[in-house]
């Protein structure tokens, strides 16, 4: 809802508000006007529904039958009031304003009903004057009479579809947003009957699901070195920017955390996913500027079908919390890269013997220089080569050469076997996470 449709409503209320008795038309042309009642309704209605462009970017317009019962409801107040000399009562002004409860309902725009309205209204005073054409009583100051109770009406209608367009599309979003945070909620949990039950809820809110299942990815903003308070709510603003699947959901699921529940037809369709990823973080940075912030997302695995996304969330969510401890400065963890480790952390009692034995004398905290030797020992298997470990410490080659040498005493073997390595990093990663 634009500014200008608000302040348009705010100077239209009063004046439905301040209409006093006026003098009544002829009553010829009352009778008149009854009498054709039916078929001027028809004719605006023809008129509304071939003339206005209605919004269809978020759902169907009003039915014709129903901007038929709007356009009666209209003459109906035009006929009341100039009959009876008044201002329109409330339960008038409620009738005519239904197709816009419609519209809040369907659309985004309140625009196309206030035209739908000005359109009626032109062709109703085509058809009124068209009705008194040659009666004995219309004068100009009697047709002038009748314009201004035409004008009256648009404006009072006007003025009172606004206020109600505003409030129920307020109701509409506050229960669409309820309603979508409750389908969430029964995927991630598991707690629906059947999919059919599912399809049923997503169809009362405007959405499809996936038949074929979806992937997971939990997400939050990172300041600095800590989460942001509110990077969930703030994630998804960025993330509803962006393209995305038809089909995918977004949900912040508390003020820091971001879900998302992205549609895969097979385990070979989750790379999409690490894109989807890969353009938030590029749109938080842009937009952080010289703030720093970045994402750090937990990715789950693909398990087909509507039953298997509870799993995956599940599975984005310990990925999330393993990979920001390995990995704190990487932006994307995927469950599958992290499963030895949490295998291994299930059995605490097991996973500590293994890091005593593959690190040894290292983990004695009485070794001197122990913590910089650790740190050497990561950036020499991350890297694979003394040169990169240098740059990646900050260090002249020869002092990492110093120190490898020293690993090499204190662990035993050559660190540059293979199977040596693999043991080493999952050591150093399972030290992290017990």
């Amino acid at each position: 809802m634009g500014p200008r449709i608000v302040g348009r409503m705010a100077k239209l209320a009063p004046r439905s508000k301040s209409v006093r008795a006026a003098p009544r038309l002829p009553q010829g042309l009352i009778d008149e006007l009854e009498r054709r009642h039916a078929g001027m309704a028809r004719h605006m209605a023809r008129a509304v529904v071939t003339l206005v462009r209605w919004d269809t970017s978020t759902g169907i317009p009003p039915q014709r039958d129903a901007i038929v019962r709007a356009c009666e409801a209209g003459l109906d107040l035009f006929l009341a009031t100039a009959r009876e000399a008044r201002p329109a009562t409330q339960e008038e002004l409620r009738r005519v304003a239904q197709l816009g409860i419609l519209q809040a309902r369907s659309s985004q725009s309140v625009e196309p009903i206030l035209a739908a309205y000005r359109m009626a209204a032109r062709v109703a005073w085509d058809e009124i004057l068209r009705a008194w054409r040659g009666h004995a009583e219309a004068t100009p100051e009697a047709i002038m009479l009748v314009a201004n109770y035409v004008f009256a009406a648009l404006d009072q209608v006007a003025a009172e579809v606004t206020k109600t367009y505003l409030h129920a599309r307020e109701q509409h979003l506050q229960r669409g947003t309820r309603a979508q945070a409750r389908l969430f909620h029964s995927l991630i949990s598991d707690n629906f009957d059947s999919e059919l039950e599912l399809q049923r809820q997503a169809l009362a809110i405007n959405t499809s699901l996936s038949q074929t299942g979806y992937v997971a990815v939990v997400c939050k903003l990172v300041l600095g070195n800590r989460d942001g308070e509110r990077g969930g709510q703030a994630l998804a603003e960025v993330a509803e920017s962006l393209e995305t699947r038809r089909g995918t959901l977004l949900l912040a699921t508390d003020p820091s955390t971001l879900a998302v529940l992205w549609p895969v037809e097979s385990p070979s369709d989750v790379d999409s996913v690490r894109h989807f990823v890969a353009e938030l973080q590029v749109q938080v940075e842009q937009r952080a500027g010289q703030l720093g912030a970045h994402v750090r997302a937990g990715l789950g695995g693909y398990h087909p079908g509507l039953h298997g996304v509870a799993r995956s969330y599940l599975e984005a969510q310990q990925a999330f919390e393993t990979g920001r401890k390995l990995r704190p400065d990487s932006v994307i963890h995927g469950h599958d890269e992290v499963i030895p480790q949490l295998v291994l952390t299930q059995n605490p009692l097991l996973a500590e013997r293994f890091v005593a034995h593959s690190l040894g004398r290292l983990m004695d905290p009485k070794v001197r220089n122990r913590e910089q030797l650790l740190e050497t020992l990561e950036a020499y298997l991350a890297k694979g080569s003394v040169k990169e470990a240098a740059a990646t410490l900050g260090l002249h080659r020869h002092t990492v050469l110093y120190r490898l040498e020293k690993l090499k005493e204190l662990l035993g073997g050559d660190l540059d076997l293979p199977a040596t390595r693999l043991r080493l990093q999952l050591a150093l990663d399972l030290r992290k996470l017990l």
